[in-house]
């Protein structure tokens, strides 16, 4: 009678804690009577990194338990938690110590009949995965509309003449890759933006021809309003991050080039120097890694190298006043650019070669840190040979003995994410804890910086974007391939987050257990994708 008791109180408990509360009540009392409860005092390891995996999973009922990788903590668990989880992932070794922080009470269940709930349970098996890794995180309850069913084969045929046989998905990124509302096959138009809006209810390649051709500000509000609703409803889960910021980058720029045309017209009493010009942004739109439209950071370039008149920056600077005067009229608040001494949103290209020839030299001299998303720029607007030049000059530059890659590398350190949730708080590196934490801050920005150390070290300039950037890397250092592919599921998780959360700040007590644990997850990936980047570009410089 007293272990029946004992058998439904432990039930209870794992009722109340991921991934346990989806186990029917038969396979829930068959699982909490296969062990033991057990009590440790403080200061004890339950196991050590290293050692073979046993036949047990622990669920800790009360107390606190700290996760030891050689000297450095690097998570912090608690009521509800698991230990032990190597074995049934296939491990045969614990990856890290286990420590005891305070007594603790543990729950011991058999690991084998764990691993069979693994098995039957889905949402089991994706907690068991979220421990480990962060590849193949699939979405949980929400469908994107970028998973409508496409137009059926028989109907294009029918309709067209060929068919073409294709994803929602893949038609609205070939749409938007070659800024086409009408996609060709075997020489013939073989599906329109309309005829498959007629199947996903979204025709984005339309939506942005609107925005591009808009006259007003009455016209351009309502566009980036539906605009960002079309991109929201394609955000099921982390991973339409990537369809999502296309789309969202796709926005973008398209309003900057109706600005950019608006702010000319209203220019034309004004005569125009025959100069090649482009309109470059700078920082996250330039990385594409910013899902709803948002103010982006133009600067007017133009090209002095051919005769220019002493007026050719009067003009161009009205230029771009003037756009950045129909950005406000959109709706569009201002992001704080930071504008490093001695530049400002318009410049001759010459100047922006002596700027990045400068910075490149002289790194240390030149406020390195506030120049860094210069790094990472693309044309918005205008003649896109602008950027080509400015690229091959900063490769030019970067070919040449300097520090500046080391120093963006030993940079990547300032931004550190938190190392785990405890009792609804962030716990920081240093056992601070916060009620919030900012996941562009913590998590998107030490990526992002990382992907840029990557990038600007083999001189890859026309590779921006930070999930491209990620890739390369992973090209380039084979042997760390799995570290990038992991850094970049962190990266789609993080933004992701801030997309849903409409801003940077989240609040860890609000999370469901599988996202907080993908959270954390991710900040352990993050780390060692920081220390990887220290390692390879400052201390094995």
């Amino acid at each position: 009678m007293k272990t029946a008791v004992i058998r439904h109180r432990v039930a209870d408990f794992l009722k109340s804690h991921a991934p346990f509360d989806s186990l029917n009540n038969e396979d829930l009392l068959a699982l909490a009577g296969s062990g033991r409860v057990k009590f440790h005092e403080s200061e004890e390891d339950l196991f050590s990194a290293g050692d073979a995996v046993g036949a047990q999973v622990w669920v800790i009922q009360q107390g606190r338990v700290e996760m030891w990788e050689a000297d450095q903590r690097r998570d912090v668990l608690g009521a509800g938690d698991l230990l032990g989880l190597e074995g049934v992932a296939g491990l045969d070794r614990y990856t890290y110590t286990a420590r005891t922080s305070t007594d603790v009470i543990l729950y011991a269940v058999d690991a084998s009949l764990f691993e069979s709930m693994v098995a039957r349970y889905d949402d089991v098996s994706r907690y068991l995965a979220a421990h480990f890794s962060l590849s193949s995180v699939a979405g949980v309850g929400r469908t994107s509309w970028l998973d409508a069913a496409a137009p059926p084969g028989s109907f294009l045929q029918a309709r067209f003449g060929v068919t073409l046989p294709m994803t929602t998905r893949e038609a609205v990124r070939q749409m938007l890759a070659q800024d086409t509302e009408e996609l060709m096959h075997e020489g013939r138009v073989a599906l329109t933006a309309d005829v498959l809006a007629m199947f996903c209810h979204r025709n984005p390649a339309r939506l942005l021809r609107e925005i591009r051709q808009a006259g007003s500000a009455e016209e351009m509000i309502p566009l980036l309003d539906l605009a960002t609703r079309m991109v929201m409803e394609a955000m099921a889960h982390a991973t339409d991050v990537d369809d999502g910021a296309r789309i969202g980058a796709a926005v973008v720029s398209a309003m900057a080039e109706c600005a950019v045309r608006l702010a000319e017209e209203g220019l034309d009493h004004f005569e125009r120097p025959a100069l090649p010009s482009g309109w470059l942004t700078f920082g996250a739109a330039a990385r594409y890694d910013l899902i709803r439209p948002r103010w982006p950071n133009m600067a007017a370039v133009y090209d002095d190298s051919a005769d220019a008149t002493p007026d050719a920056g009067v003009f161009f600077t009205m230029w771009n006043g003037q756009a950045d005067s129909w950005l406000h009229r959109f709706g569009l608040m201002e992001t704080a650019a930071v504008w490093p001494p001695g530049t400002h949103p318009c410049m001759p290209l010459s100047a922006w070669k002596s700027f990045f020839t400068e910075t490149i030299a002289r790194p240390l001299g030149h406020d390195l840190y506030a120049r860094r998303e210069f790094f990472d720029l693309r044309t918005m607007a205008g003649d896109p040979r602008v950027l080509h030049h400015l690229q091959s000059h900063i490769g030019d530059e970067l070919g040449k003995p300097n520090a500046l890659v080391p120093l963006l590398a030993n940079d990547t350190l300032s931004h550190l994410p938190p190392m785990t949730f405890f009792g609804g708080l962030v716990l920081e590196l240093d056992g601070g804890e916060r009620p919030a934490f900012d996941v562009t801050e913590t998590a998107l920005t030490p990526i992002a910086d990382a992907a840029r150390v990557f990038a600007l070290g083999r001189r890859r300039l026309e590779v921006t974007n930070t999930l491209d950037r990620l890739a390369s890397a992973a090209a380039d250092f084979p042997a760390h391939a799995r570290l990038f592919e992991e850094s970049a599921e962190a990266f789609r998780i993080a933004l992701y987050h801030q997309t849903l959360a409409g801003g940077p700040r989240i609040d860890p007590s609000r999370l469901g257990r599988y996202d907080s644990r993908l959270l954390k997850t991710a900040f352990g990936s993050i780390q060692r994708l920081l220390e990887l980047t220290h390692t390879i570009f400052v201390a094995g410089a």
